[in-house]
């Protein structure tokens, strides 16, 4: 009986043995297990609807539009100062025109600035005398005259320059004009002829020579028509010089009585 139990308990023990697999199989089993799992962990998963590529792309409703927005605004900085630049550069250009205009204004006289700039600078006596070498005065004797006395009219000139010249101090070169408000009184340019028309003076340095003109207070005209007619009066003249040398002539006023 023991015998029996004891055989049946043997035959059981090798029966279970050969039914379970050896640890050789169970490592293979084991390994085999973790090597079809692997693939899986070492490739996750990803969602079709967010790929890599989408995930890294930026919102093109906003870090797009900020950064456009840093280069639209470097640029117009740029655009800003060009345009800056520009201005400054018209403003100099309409300050120097300014300029132009006030000189070209300035330069106006008596009329006869062209002779002025022409005549050359003198080597000898006999040589015309340059407009800015010649210091002339103009003056009346007294500013307030009687019905019966005749004004006296005094030009001076005074040669500054180093050579001795020559200067016309005539009627017409050096021509006096009397005016009353806009009338045109007289003019010692009106029928001055042959001698009458020049009066040459040789100019030293610094010694000056002087011209002077009696008005015999009668109207002159340009045509010399022959008309012998008393200036009105009483009344107020002003006589002034015209003459390429009349720079610093100062016109002079007086009344006849």
């Amino acid at each position: 009986m023991f015998v029996l139990a004891g055989l049946l308990l043997v035959v059981a023990l090798i029966a279970y043995a050969c039914s379970r697999p050896s640890s050789s199989d169970e490592d293979r089993a084991a390994a085999g297990t973790d090597a079809d799992a692997s693939p899986e962990a070492a490739s996750p998963s990803v969602s079709p609807e967010r790929s890599p590529g989408t995930e890294e792309s930026p919102n093109p409703d906003g870090d797009v539009d900020a950064d456009t927005g840093d280069g639209d605004g470097e640029a117009g900085g740029a655009d800003g100062g060009g345009s800056g630049g520009g201005a400054d550069t018209g403003a100099a250009g309409s300050a120097a025109g300014s300029g132009t205009g006030s000189g070209s204004g300035g330069s106006g006289g008596s009329g006869r600035s062209g002779a002025k700039e022409s005549v050359p600078m003198p080597t000898k006596a006999s040589d015309p005398c340059r407009p800015q070498d010649v210091v002339v005065t103009f003056e009346v004797d007294k500013s307030d005259y009687a019905w019966d006395a005749k004004p006296k009219i005094k030009i001076t000139a005074v040669n500054t320059g180093e050579q001795a010249c020559t200067v016309d101090m005539g009627p017409k070169n050096m021509e006096v004009l009397i005016r009353s408000g806009d009338d045109r009184v007289f003019s010692t340019a009106d029928c001055a002829k042959g001698d009458k028309a020049t009066v040459k003076k040789e100019l030293e340095r610094g010694v000056p020579e002087t011209r002077t003109i009696s008005w015999d207070r009668k109207r002159s005209w340009k045509n010399c028509r022959d008309a012998d007619v008393n200036a009105p009066r009483p009344g107020t003249y002003v006589a002034v010089l015209e003459s390429d040398y009349d720079e610093g002539a100062e016109r002079q006023v007086f009344r006849l009585n």
